[in-house]
């Protein structure tokens, strides 16, 4: 089965050009593949900034949400409009005798049925208090992308026709959890944007941890449903490859009931998330590949030099009603090995490569260790013509 971990975040400037935000990965990717070495190299594509008309090279993944793409996503409607009481689905009944017929039966029977939980309630709160608007398209694989400026989120049919998706308890029950990631996304937008400011050991630190609460939400979302009486969409958590995850955080709360107020559980089914370590290897290749393009096309001045508090951690885990499950857990993870990742040696060497082009100029496509010396040989970055060399006697 595949892994999706969160979507992808596009960011547009003002000249047009596209500078991709780090929350996840840009795709998915099975564990048969990673452990075989297929993907982790990044593909690059010839893409159009259909603003400019400049002709930019940006990964694979990316090249399905370009401008042109988004421009082509007819269907988009307001979460305020989708937004229903869940009253007007029976979520007591088989989950498998549903039947959605078009897009907007699909997004608002997701809409509806998430509103049940208290969590994601709030979180569709404040999107739709944003104005944000959902599609639903065939995004080549893609778990979801967020199209910031425009503010719509856009959910895979996983190459489904709708008629095929509505029908199908499992990939209405994926898209749901890609609904839930993607409404945590954009709660975390709001507050975090990227993580630009921070020197790139700690943009992974703080990318693994995002990847990870994604995760965390989806459980807690999918538990408080199974407490409403919606419980295909737990099921279908223990089935999928976060099965691990929730079942240390009900594990957890068989022992200790008080932990689902106090955040242990929550804080437990995080830990997991790392207990995985091909987990954990895919998403710092996903944010190493997506590191690398933007300092291959910004430059090494991209990213800041902050360094990484345990606060900057910790806020990271904020729920909707205020509680952060991971307070007072931030020395631990700035300081446990099991936090840290970068354990695969392909991952290891990719980070190196970028540490070395972030500390060298590069003029006419040479790299220098020194600045001066790269002005010495190319005056204003530019070739020095024979004829302009001055002779010594």
């Amino acid at each position: 089965m595949s892994s999706s971990y969160a979507g992808q975040v596009s960011k547009t400037d003002v000249c047009g050009k596209h500078i991709y935000d780090l929350t996840q990965g840009c795709g998915v990717m099975s564990e048969d593949q990673f452990e075989n070495g297929q993907e982790m190299s990044t593909e690059f594509v010839l893409s159009q900034d259909t603003q400019t008309g400049s002709i930019f090279s940006a990964p694979k993944a990316f090249s399905k949400v370009t401008d042109s793409f988004l421009q082509e996503v007819q269907d988009s409607w307001s979460l305020d409009d989708l937004y229903c009481d869940v009253s007007a689905f029976d979520t007591n009944m088989d989950n498998q005798m549903i039947v959605l017929e078009c897009k907007r039966d699909v997004l608002s029977w997701a809409a509806g049925t998430l509103s049940a939980s208290p969590a994601c309630n709030l979180m569709l709160d404040e999107a739709m208090s944003q104005g944000w608007m959902i599609s639903l398209e065939d995004m080549a694989g893609l778990d979801y992308h967020l199209d910031v400026p425009e503010k719509r989120i856009i959910l895979d049919t996983n190459g489904m026709k709708v008629e095929a998706l509505g029908r199908s308890e499992y990939f209405r029950n994926m898209m749901l959890v890609s609904f839930i990631r993607a409404l945590r996304d954009v709660w975390q937008e709001k507050r975090h944007g990227a993580f630009d400011e921070f020197e790139i050991e700690s943009i992974l630190h703080l990318e693994r941890v995002r990847a990870a609460d994604l995760d965390v939400m989806a459980v807690l979302v999918a538990w408080e449903l199974r407490s409403e009486g919606f419980n295909a969409l737990w099921r279908h958590m223990i089935g999928s490859e976060e099965g691990d995850i929730a079942m240390r955080f009900s594990g957890y709360l068989e022992r200790d009931p008080s932990a689902l107020f106090n955040g242990r559980a929550l804080f437990e089914a995080f830990s997991q998330w790392f207990r995985d370590v091909s987990r954990v290897d895919r998403a710092d290749h996903e944010t190493l590949n997506t590191i690398d393009y933007m300092v291959q096309e910004n430059g090494s001045d991209v990213f800041g030099h902050k360094k990484l508090r345990a606060i900057d951690l910790e806020i990271l885990s904020c729920l909707p009603d205020r509680t952060a499950y991971l307070q007072g857990e931030g020395p631990e993870i700035l300081s446990n090995p099991m936090y840290l990742g970068l354990g695969d040696g392909i991952n290891q060497s990719h980070f190196m490569q970028i540490v070395h082009d972030l500390n060298v100029t590069r003029v006419q496509d040479v790299p220098f260790r020194n600045a001066d010396l790269a002005d010495k040989i190319f005056p204003g970055g530019e070739f020095t013509a024979i004829d302009d060399i001055p002779l010594k006697d």
